[in-house]
């Protein structure tokens, strides 16, 4: 073989194993699969004291959040989390009411009396007496506004939630709800069996602990509020399994946990959640905590009448991560769009996306080659394709030199094609240009393109092709897919019709309106430029045409 075929094949197989090369180790790669199912779960509520001392009452308004982690085990929108999480938003458990007067009596009460009495001693100008700090206690009037459960996503997206099953904390009852809410097409984890957890196995938990988040108030000087929605990955060990006092089984291990983990789950080395944090011996020494074994949580998943499902991003999410992961960056910057348009802002998939486009970008012409050829024989592996190109290669260097062409004039000399006269050139073909050469196929007519102007892919465009456009939350049948609820699953059909391009309303629920809610719902009706489509009236999506 010659020097430049050598040189050739080395250039080829260092393409091949550029695009090989894996770019997220394992254990990198299953916690970027677990992480977008893990939530963020928060109790807000505020709270009015006032006192009635003089002539002049004084008031004052204090916001508490509480917070904990939840993770998603149904695309939509069903979650599993700690009842201590949501136990003060729990308005129908006495116990759960109870224990959230007896918070603000240890939190706000307690501390405002003691930042009271100096000051009122002040103006009296001597100390009170034990009967006068009964008598002021008593005219502190408290009272709360109705707490607010909110669930955060990692892509900072915030819904309301609803308890669908519920038990007390440790020492009242399980320590268990699910949570549900109204989204779809959500990441999620897969449930476990806790049963087969051993001692010394393994566990990965993750979560949003308060000394990592800028939810903690401790911290907010300290973290950016974009750290609140970047959940904190902590591994450990199985110590010990035991049972508490009521016979309850919990699971022990060194896996690091603090307040704010609470809720989260704890994986295997296989990705299957097996156990739920709960509490931790933070008071004497670190490392020895406790979670719900996840068999436990079954009992309530059955009650909520909701089995674990997995749904269209799990997929779309791990085929993006394993063709970045095999270096197909131009393959991966694909489907990392795909999971964005699913899961707008996801915090891990725009990451990988810019990782992706950086990759893509750095990448010359053979690795792309060698990749797109790596894909075609995937299922034979690398070695089918390094014998292939080789195979190419020797074919193409034991070609033999075509014979040199006799110079004309000389007896049996072959003619030399030469360009063609001038004159002889049909129009619209440039000289020097062979007749048989193929002209270059028309290109596919423009019919404009959509941008969504308002709902969950705002900002996205969308070219209108010959066959159209679907708009609707079916991921399989639609090629704009929107997650809000107005929305039906085959909402409307964007198509060139009848020497125009025309939206047609599939039956809809809520409706479809060109540039107003006021103006009728349309069935079907033709778009000029900068005509706004309205999908449904209230929370509705707006998707605007440009012909051009």
């Amino acid at each position: 073989m010659k020097r430049p075929a050598l040189y050739l094949l080395a250039l080829i197989l260092l393409a091949a194993s550029g695009a090989w090369a894996q770019k997220l180790n394992p254990v990198e790669k299953t916690t970027l699969e677990l992480r977008p199912a893990v939530v963020l779960v928060l109790v807000s509520y505020t709270v009015t004291a006032t006192l009635e001392f003089g002539n002049s009452p004084s008031t004052k308004e204090f916001s508490y959040t509480e917070f904990g982690s939840g993770f998603i085990y149904r695309p939509d929108g069903y979650i599993i989390t700690n009842g201590h999480v949501v136990q003060h938003a729990n308005l129908k458990d006495p116990q759960a009411q109870q224990s959230l007067q007896q918070l603000i009596i240890d939190q706000v009460l307690r501390p405002m009396v003691s930042k009271l009495f100096p000051a009122v001693e002040e103006e009296l100008k001597r100390p009170l007496t034990d009967s006068e700090k009964m008598e002021l206690l008593q005219k502190i009037r408290i009272r709360n506004s109705t707490p607010e459960l909110r669930v955060f996503l990692s892509n900072r997206r915030a819904y309301a939630a609803d308890i669908k099953a519920y038990s007390g904390p440790i020492g009242e009852g399980k320590d268990v709800a699910i949570l549900k809410i109204d989204a779809n097409n959500l990441p999620t984890v897969k449930l476990g069996n806790s049963d087969n957890v051993h001692i010394q196995e393994p566990i990965t938990v993750i979560g949003y602990p308060g000394v990592a988040s800028s939810v903690d108030v401790d911290m907010r000087n300290v973290l950016s509020m974009d750290s609140a929605f970047i959940s904190t990955v902590t591994n450990g060990r199985v110590s010990a399994l035991k049972t508490d006092y009521k016979g309850t089984p919990v699971i022990q291990s060194d896996a690091a946990i603090t307040h704010g983990n609470s809720g989260g789950p704890a994986f295997n080395e296989a990705g299957e959640v097996i156990g739920i944090a709960t509490f931790g011996n933070v008071k004497e020494v670190a490392g020895f905590n406790f979670f719900v074994p996840i068999n436990t949580a079954w009992e309530f998943v059955r009650q909520a009448g909701a089995e674990p499902q997995s749904g269209l991003f799990n997929k779309v999410w791990s085929e993006a991560l394993d063709a970045y992961d095999k270096g197909y960056c131009t393959e991966a910057k694909e489907k990392f769009t795909d999971v964005l348009r699913i899961m707008p802002n996801e915090a891990e998939a725009l990451k990988r996306m810019s990782d992706a486009e950086a990759c893509a970008a750095s990448q010359g012409p053979l690795t792309r080659l060698t990749q797109n050829t790596t894909l075609m024989f995937a299922g034979g592996g690398a070695i089918l394709l390094v014998v292939v190109l080789l195979l190419v290669l020797l074919l193409v260097m034991r070609r033999k030199p075509a014979p040199a062409v006799a110079m004309a004039g000389g007896a049996g000399a072959a003619a030399v094609p030469g360009p063609m006269p001038l004159a002889a050139v049909p129009a619209g073909v440039a000289p020097g240009h062979a007749l048989q050469e193929p002209l270059a196929p028309a290109p596919e007519r423009n019919f404009g393109r959509i941008q969504v102007t308002s709902g969950s892919l705002s900002g996205m465009q969308f070219p209108v092709t010959r066959n159209g456009l679907l708009i609707g939350r079916d991921p399989v049948k639609c090629q704009i897919v929107l997650s809000e609820d107005i929305v039906s699953k085959e909402h409307a059909w964007i198509v060139a019709l009848e020497g125009g391009v025309v939206v047609i309303d599939r039956g809809s629920s809520n409706g479809t309106f060109i540039n107003s809610t006021d103006s009728p719902r349309v069935s079907k009706v033709g778009l000029q430029n900068g005509d706004r489509v309205i999908l449904g009236k209230q929370g509705a999506v707006v998707l605007t045409y440009f012909s051009t």
